[in-house]
């Protein structure tokens, strides 16, 4: 005793304070010496441990897979099956033979219950060697190679702390059951621990190229319409769009556009296959993981269809308890409204802009003679009272509605030895802000595997979806309208004439048809998605690690849409009713031929993967207009009684194959390489150019696990990542290459005619493969007891062979032709932060940032001149040499010409007071195109950001996200060169949406006057900065798990959520920057959503 007294009072002598330390432990060990555990205790916690040399002599090894655990559950299940007890005196801990009390109140209660049971995996494969613990005490044991485990409690209840190397660590109650059967969850999902890749999971710290996910758990309670809204600001480099629209698809772009005319949508893999849907099919509900492969070498395995990125969705699997199904129910509801509204001219404000217009065309403009300015209907209305009341207070309200959203989710789910199925059923029904704009979601998913044998797994997933678009809007059949005539209204219009019937008219002029007449009388826009994956998997018995894995899917979508336009719209209106009908049916096929072998020898890894896959497409597409109906009381349903009928068909075929290569490495677990190679054949190139082949290298190095690392203990991961590779992009039509027919008719003898067939679009047999080539480098950290965790990446990525319509000379009788030609870069640097800034008992705050810079510029285009040997810009094309493909090339607005100057004689000859002042480049006197436009910036935005906070105390959680966007240029109004110069901006019969125009009494306007178009150089347009900072949504969950359980509910929660709650936007003017990047008068507000979600699991 008095030897252990003085190495106390010596231990007690060295100790600091230790919050720089952490009190919880993080371990991944396999058969590792007792000490040697210790030892790495000791570096991450403070605390030293003390025992006598001999007393360890009998220790058994230890596997332990351990994350953020606390230190007594940690020692627990360190000492589980061991002969020793241990005691905590201050940052000591001391281990002592189980019999002995040398220190301390050691005494335990003579156990009375026997606890027994068994530890499977998730097939039901018995786990050898899992510790258990029985948490709040020291006793703990091994279990057997049959995975039986026995251990003695001191009460018939209790909980017991069940780890496994590779396995999610589980606390399992009993409540004296005879025999416990606990299945443990491979770790699949663990972001720092095994990540989803391309066909297949590899270990994070394996990890060669830039792999970034969503965290679901965010939104784990919180209300969400749509898998993209978990990854938007949270995966840096991942850009996605807004919505304003019910049942609206966000763009999607991955670190910057890669091509000019191809796309830049990412591939989208579900389940491992190729996926040809919408992701608005996909309820979020049912997603697992959502990940995004950024570069090279992670996305090389998907060869010619990777070059903008690839995300993967991983759906729900099938849990359980014990074997008893799991039932969720996932309720929201909302209201729905505009973010921002733009504001037209009351009766006051219209009036006087019909005066100023007047005025600044020279024309008298008395204002107690306004009356004889307006158009005959807002004349009789003007004069109708005797204040001159409006007759239309607000037209816009004519055409919205308070938007609603729906969305509902049940699911059961189970897991046995053998089986698991998860199935599930979504309803989702929106209404948009603008009337008859609504959107029905519904889609049912059944995903079972069962182990057949235990070398033979066979797994079913089907899904059907149904997008129904039944509203008839201002839009048309497929947003074509225009909503920008609801802002048109005069406030003295007149919608129903003495009829009783709208008229077409409304304000007399025939500039301005009224809305209603815009509307189809019948329309309808179905689109059905139907996709069953069958895979089936064979572990090769005789040998260890090989597998055989065989994936079809088959996805059939077909679309059905179709609109009548009455004589009582502006469309069917000349034609005494007008209709169309369209049909089309799709079918693709997809079959995946997977060989997979892992082999661990000693300190070395090896992880290879063959793959032999082929595509199958088939389109086949019908259409049937009619017109000048005897009767259009039928519609669409009777367009075979028109007069005039033509029908229309079509199909293409497509065909692909690919055999892809991948080779991981691994030493030690702290070096890892990666190769990659594809090859890939598509039908739709010639013969010479039908084959591209794709390559990647990468590499991981795991810094923090070097030896002259372990005095660093506040780093728990280092690792440095590099990368490079090609991918390729085959986005050309089925026959792209080919010349094509069209057809005419020939004239002769002044009226007979004959039909004749013409090549009408040219072919090219030299067509090839775009390529992107790229290098990739990466850091990922997590220090101070992964408080704070993250990684950054930069890359630089070339695009070259770019599938271009090049133009041809008028004399060849075509117009272009599709080429390769020029080379597009992106580079980048790309930070996402994840920190745990405040963590206690009951109160824990938490953050992410994920911020993107993006550099995209056109590095060649055409090619340089032959004489010159300098490449010139195409002005026409926007393209500019050294230039990002957003450029703005324009004139340069200083300032207003204002009255003054023409007094002066200072003003530009043909120049009027009130039209913009444009910089004169060359300083010769005037303004012309090729000589004085400048460059003005970008319509792309510099960098995004987004930052999270959650916050939890106790049962109650909030989450606050801000999205944000800095650079990136537009301007306002309509989207053509000269936006106050259209027959809706100067026509004075017309309302208008508020804005600063010039007069004499307004000199320090932002816009010029209204007559603008009247100006010799009617030229310029203002440009305002795009930049904003969002609140994107805040989420207050509050979990009732307490009290549901009293009812026999496992788990309920609710939650109240807004989305797009308020931008700030300082120098931008019109709606939301994000989603109207210049054309305001002719766009849709975005949705605000406030709603409610309820969860019940059970």
């Amino acid at each position: 005793m008095m030897k252990l007294a003085v190495v106390l009072m010596i231990v007690g002598a060295m100790q600091v304070s230790a919050t720089g330390f952490s009190q919880n432990v993080t371990l991944a060990e396999r058969n590792a010496p007792l000490e040697a555990v210790f030892k790495k205790i000791e570096q991450q916690t403070g605390f030293y441990f003390w025992y006598e040399s001999k007393t360890l002599q009998g220790a058994r090894k230890v596997s332990l897979d351990l994350r953020q655990t606390p230190i007594r559950d940690a020692l627990n299940l360190c000492l589980a099956g061991q002969p020793f007890s241990y005691t905590i005196i201050d940052k000591t801990i001391i281990i002592n033979d189980a019999g002995k009390q040398e220190w301390g109140d050691q005494h335990v209660a003579p156990p009375v219950v026997n606890i027994s049971g068994v530890v499977v995996d998730e097939h039901g494969g018995p786990l050898e060697g899992a510790a258990i613990g029985l948490k709040g005490t020291t006793r703990g044991t091994n279990t057997n190679k049959n995975g039986h485990f026995s251990l003695q409690a001191s009460s018939v209840s209790g909980i017991l702390v069940v780890s496994y190397l590779g396995m999610v660590t589980q606390e399992v109650s009993f409540t004296g059951e005879k025999e416990l059967r606990i299945v443990l969850i491979r770790n699949v999902m663990e972001k720092q621990e095994i990540v989803v890749v391309g066909y297949g999971t590899q270990k994070k710290q394996a990890i060669t190229g830039s792999v970034a996910s969503a965290n679901l758990k965010l939104y784990q309670n919180v209300p969400v319409n749509n898998i993209l809204e978990t990854a938007k600001g949270i995966v840096p480099g991942l850009n996605i769009g807004g919505v304003s629209k019910a049942g609206e698809v966000a763009s999607i772009s991955v670190r910057g556009e890669n091509t000019m005319r191809s796309g830049t949508a990412p591939l989208i893999v579900v389940d491992g296959a190729i996926f040809r849907g919408s992701l608005n099919d996909i309820p979020p509900t049912d997603v697992e993981s959502f990940t995004v492969l950024k570069d090279a070498s992670a996305a090389a395995v998907y060869g010619s269809r990777s070059a903008n990125g690839v995300i993967l969705i991983e759906t729900k699997r099938g849990t359980g308890i014990n074997g008893k199904p799991k039932f969720n129910v996932n309720v929201g509801y909302g209201a729905v409204n505009e973010q921002q509204r733009l504001r037209v001219y009351d009766e006051k404000g219209y009036l006087q802009r019909v005066l100023d217009y007047r005025d600044a065309n020279g024309l008298t403009a008395d204002p107690n003679n306004i009356a004889a300015y307006l158009q005959p209907i807002e004349a009789t209305n003007y004069n109708a009272t005797s204040d001159h009341q409006a007759t239309l207070k607000d037209p816009y309200n004519l055409f919205r509605q308070t938007g609603q959203s729906l969305n509902a989710t049940a699911s059961v789910s189970n897991r046995t030895d053998k089986t698991e199925y998860y199935i599930s059923g979504n309803v989702i029904k929106q209404k948009g802000v603008i009337k008859n704009d609504l959107y029905n979601h519904y889609s049912l998913r059944v995903k079972l595997s069962s182990d057949l044998t235990n070398w033979f797994r066979l797994g079913i997933n089907a899904y059907y979806s149904l997008k129904d678009y039944p509203g008839a809007t201002i839009y048309g059949i497929s947003g074509g309208g225009s909503p920008s005539s609801p802002y048109q209204f005069s406030p003295y219009a007149s919608l129903i004439g003495q009829d009783g019937k709208y008229l077409q008219f409304p304000q007399t002029t025939t500039s301005f048809n009224s809305p209603y007449w815009q509307i189809p009388d019948q329309v309808y826009n179905r689109q059905n998605n139907l996709n069953g994956i069958v895979t089936a998997t064979i572990k090769v018995p005789w040998v260890e690690g090989l597998s055989y894995n065989l994936t079809t899917s088959i996805t059939q979508n077909w679309n059905e849409r179709g609109s009548f336009y009455g004589p009582q719209t502006v469309t069917g209106l000349p034609k005494n009713g007008s209709g169309d009908v369209y049909y089309d049916r799709n079918t693709y096929v997809l079959i995946d031929q997977l060989v997979k072998y892992n082999k661990t020898i000693g300190d070395h890894s090896f992880d290879a993967t063959l793959l032999y896959s082929t595509e199958d497409y088939k389109l086949f597409s019908q259409s049937s207009h009619g017109e000048n109906f005897a009767d259009p009381t039928l519609g669409i349903y009777g367009l075979s009684t028109g007069q005039t009928q033509t029908v229309n068909t079509g199909g293409t075929k497509s065909a692909a194959v690919g055999e892809m290569a991948r080779l991981t490495y691994s030493f030690k677990n702290k070096y890892s390489l990666t190769g990659t190679v594809r090859r890939d054949g598509y039908s739709a190139f010639s013969e010479n150019h039908k084959y591209g082949v794709f390559s990647s290298a990468g590499a991981n190095w795991q810094l923090s696990q070097e030896r002259f690392m372990r005095h660093a203990t506040f780093i728990d991961n280092l690792a440095l990542r590099a990368s490079y590779g090609t991918n390729g992009n085959q986005s050309i039509s089925p026959y792209g290459t080919l010349a094509r027919m069209g057809n005419s008719f020939y004239f002769y003898n002044g009226t007979s005619f004959v039909t004749t067939s013409f090549v009408n679009n040219l072919g090219n047999n030299e067509l090839k493969w775009e390529y992107t080539q790229g290098i990739n480098l990466g850091i990922d950290f997590a220090v101070f007891g992964n408080r704070i965790s993250g990684a950054i990446d930069w890359y630089d990525k070339t695009t070259r062979n770019l599938i271009f319509p090049l133009s041809m000379p008028s004399t060849s009788g075509f117009t272009t032709i599709s080429t390769n030609l020029g080379k597009i870069g992106n580079k980048g640097i790309e930070v996402n932060l994840n920190t745990v800034n405040v963590k206690s008992k009951t109160f824990t705050w938490s953050s992410n940032i994920a911020f993107a810079r993006n550099w995209n510029k056109l590095i060649t285009a055409y090619g340089p001149d032959l004489k010159t040997g300098i490449e010139p810009d195409r002005p026409s094309d926007n393209l500019f040499i050294g230039k990002t493909l957003g450029t703005i090339y324009d004139y340069q607005v200083t300032g207003m010409w204002q009255q003054a100057d023409k007094d002066n004689g200072g003003i530009m000859t043909g120049m009027l007071p009130g039209t913009y002042k444009l910089l004169d480049v060359n300083n010769d006197g005037k303004i012309t195109s090729d000589k004085d436009r400048v460059f003005l910036g970008d319509t792309k935005p510099a960098c995004t950001w987004g930052f999270t906070n959650t916050f939890r105390y106790k049962d109650l959680s909030l989450m606050v996200y801000v999205y944000s966007m800095w650079g990136g240029n537009g301007h306002f109004l309509s989207g053509s060169n000269t936006p106050y110069n259209d027959g809706f901006a100067n026509n004075p019969s017309i309302n208008h949406i508020v804005y600063d125009y010039w007069t004499p009494a307004n000199s320090g306007a932002v816009f010029p006057r209204l007559n603008y178009q009247t100006a010799a150089a009617y030229k310029g347009v203002k440009y305002f900065d795009r930049s904003f900072i969002k609140v994107q949504k805040i989420a207050l969950t509050y979990n009732l798990t307490t009290l549901a359980k009293r009812y026999g509910i496992n788990d309920m929660s609710c939650s109240l959520s807004a989305d797009n709650l308020f931008t700030y936007a300082p120098h931008w003017i019109g709606l939301d920057p994000e989603t109207n990047s210049g054309l305001t008068d002719g766009s849709i507000p975005t949705l605000r959503t406030i709603m409610a979600v309820f969860t019940f699991n059970f």
